[in-house]
């Protein structure tokens, strides 16, 4: 990660406060660039009716996968949540998407342990995905 100076704001809030900040711009960046079309089923919907749904699961894949891209796609809230994210679905429309050996790369960072984020990496995350959404 870049490294820049810390601004007073990252003085006030825990890890976890940036953590979240940076999954609020992530997943509309998300959403945003998936045209707000849930990515297994197809059904549109408007900002709050889509997650942002993963198919390797956070608990799974721990923060490399948390806030990968390709890991991650707009989900309808029936794909995402009640049908734990229609995981056969997602990869089968994933390998069409990007291909057999993208999804043996997502395997492999679902193995190789956990990443880990400090609270500069979070803050320019965001800055960086601000950026992204206005070049949507």
């Amino acid at each position: 990660m870049k490294r820049g100076k810390l601004n007073k704001t990252a003085k006030t809030h825990t890890l976890g406060w940036w953590k979240k900040k940076f999954w609020t711009t992530f997943s509309l960046y998300i959403r945003t660039r998936d045209n707000f079309t849930c990515f297994t089923c197809g059904k549109q919907g408007d900002g709050k009716g889509l997650h942002a749904g993963h198919m390797i699961p956070r608990a799974s894949g721990g923060l490399s996968l948390y806030f990968h891209e390709q890991n991650v796609h707009a989900q309808c809230y029936h794909c995402n949540i009640n049908l734990g994210g229609n995981g056969a679905v997602y990869a089968d429309k994933f390998v069409r998407k990007y291909g057999q050996e993208a999804f043996d790369e997502i395997l492999r960072l679902k193995n190789q342990g956990y990443t880990k984020y400090d609270i500069e990496d979070y803050q320019n995350l965001i800055e960086e995905y601000k950026e992204k959404l206005k070049e949507i």
